[in-house]
């Protein structure tokens, strides 16, 4: 029973680390301050970083911001409802006897949540990419390529190397 608990503990950190790193580094203000010019269109630090780089206009805002506010909203809502299930499961693995189906119940309704968090992300970038001109689209995969999670608003995308000290 112990090494069950140890696998199941486990198998839930691994399958969740991305989803942590990804939302834990917009959380964390001042890690990488940015100038004021930067958040310009939402004030916002998850956008602004996002968008920076790619020097999206009002005009290409205006469009996005609908689609923005609304990934947030649903990922936060995702997120916050991952780290309930996480707790409660911690507090099953807890208990002196561990009940496996409540445990492994949890466990699917957090790869669910991953599942949701993924399709959130595409449509977030589908949509940017219907708006961003493709040098802009270009920018902003090659900057969420190279942050690799070390900047707010690109990780779980990413497949670069982070440049986090």
């Amino acid at each position: 029973m112990y090494y069950l608990k140890r696998s199941l503990l486990a198998l839930s950190v691994g399958l969740n680390i991305a989803f942590v790193l990804f939302w834990g580094m917009q959380y964390f203000p001042g890690q990488n301050p940015m100038p004021p010019e930067a958040s310009r269109h939402s004030g916002d630090p998850f956008f602004a970083a996002r968008y920076e780089s790619v020097q999206v206009t009002p005009e290409q805002w205006k469009v996005l911001e609908p689609y923005a506010q609304a990934f947030k909203t649903n990922a936060d809502r995702i997120r916050r409802e991952t780290m309930q299930l996480r707790k409660r499961m911690l507090e099953l693995l807890a208990k002196p006897v561990a009940d496996e189906r409540a445990i492994r119940a949890i466990q699917q309704k957090i790869s669910v949540n991953q599942g949701e968090m993924k399709d959130e992300v595409l449509r977030l970038l589908l949509q940017e990419k219907a708006v961003l001109r493709p040098d802009q689209f270009s920018g902003l995969l090659e900057a969420i390529q190279n942050y690799g999670g070390s900047r707010p608003g690109f990780g779980a995308m990413a497949g670069g190397a982070s440049k986090r000290n």
